[in-house]
Order: structure tokens, then C-alpha cells, then sequence
């Protein structure tokens, strides 16, 4: 591949990353291929990712929700590219996802929903935390999965932008 899919040349993947890409079923997007001069780094990221996103005890809806406010609230228009399919396939509701920009008054949440999505705003935004609202609908170990979760995906849209990451050609 010799096209610029970021703001730093494009180099081999790895032999390791693309054999732990294989193992998950997954082919390599512009994420890898950016952080493929950081070998040490990406292959680490790869196991966070995949264990945020299969390994969680939290619903993929939940997941998904989450993901996709940060990514909002990031401005991070390659993950939005990524992850409102995969919201969608995870069964959330187009009406939904078209109100994340406005979901405090949007009346197409339930609440652990506008838990979650406060959650996110409290994690990319730094609005205040509701512990109560968090605590009636998720537990101490949930509350810990959508940290992790946030972070992450608060890390990746934030290296993203760094490298200026571009779209991955099939999702445009």
C-alpha cells in the first residue's frame, strides 16, 4: 500500500499484528497501518481494543453508545465512520444515533442509556460525574468496563487526530 493514509509514510505492518489481527478475524484499517512505526505500542493497543470490545461483561448497545458519544464529543469523524455501523449492528436504533448530539433532550433514551451517555461526557468532556445515576443501573464492575472503555477510545481519537488519520477507503 503506497498511499497516504496519514500524516507520516505508510510502512509494512508487522508479521505479529497482522497474525493477531488474523487470530480476531480482522483485516488491517488505516488505525494499524498509522501506528505500524510504534510496533511495540500497537500491538498492546490491539489487545485493549479487542478486549473493550469482545471481552466486556457490559452490552455492546451500552458499548457502542459510549463509544460513539466520545468519538462525538471528540470530533473524530474515522471512528464515527467505524463505530456508528457497528452501533447500528449492535441494535442500536438509527433515531438514537441521530441524537447523540443532543441526548439530554432527546426522549428516545432510557435510563441507564442517559447514564452511559452522561458517563461519557463526564469521561471526554469533564462534566460532572453522577455517581447515583451510575450506581441505580450499573455496578461497580460495569462502572470500571465503560472507564476503560471511554479512555480508550478517548486515546484513539486523540492519536487519530495526531497522526491525522484519514477514512478508510471502504467507508467512504
Amino acid at each position: 500500500m503506497n498511499k497516504a493514509i496519514s500524516r507520516l509514510p505508510v510502512v509494512p505492518l508487522p508479521d505479529e499484528v497482522l497474525q493477531k489481527l488474523a487470530q480476531v478475524g480482522r483485516e488491517p484499517i488505516n488505525l494499524h497501518r498509522a501506528l505500524a512505526h510504534a510496533p511495540a505500542m500497537l500491538g498492546p493497543l490491539l489487545d485493549l481494543i479487542h478486549a473493550v470490545r469482545y471481552e466486556a461483561a457490559v452490552s455492546r448497545t451500552h458499548r457502542e453508545l459510549l463509544i460513539c458519544r466520545v468519538a462525538h464529543l471528540e470530533g473524530s469523524e474515522y471512528e464515527l465512520a467505524h463505530h456508528l455501523p457497528m452501533a447500528r449492528d449492535a441494535g442500536v436504533p438509527p433515531r438514537k444515533l441521530e441524537s447523540l448530539a443532543d441526548w439530554r433532550s432527546a426522549d428516545c433514551f432510557d435510563g441507564a442509556e442517559r447514564a452511559v451517555l452522561a458517563y461519557a461526557d463526564h469521561l471526554a468532556a469533564g462534566t460532572e460525574r453522577d455517581d447515583r445515576q451510575l450506581a441505580e443501573h450499573f455496578g461497580p464492575s460495569e462502572q470500571t468496563e465503560f472507564t476503560v472503555a471511554g479512555s480508550t477510545y478517548l486515546a484513539v481519537s486523540r492519536i487519530l487526530r495526531a497522526l491525522e488519520v484519514e477514512i478508510d477507503e471502504q467507508l467512504h
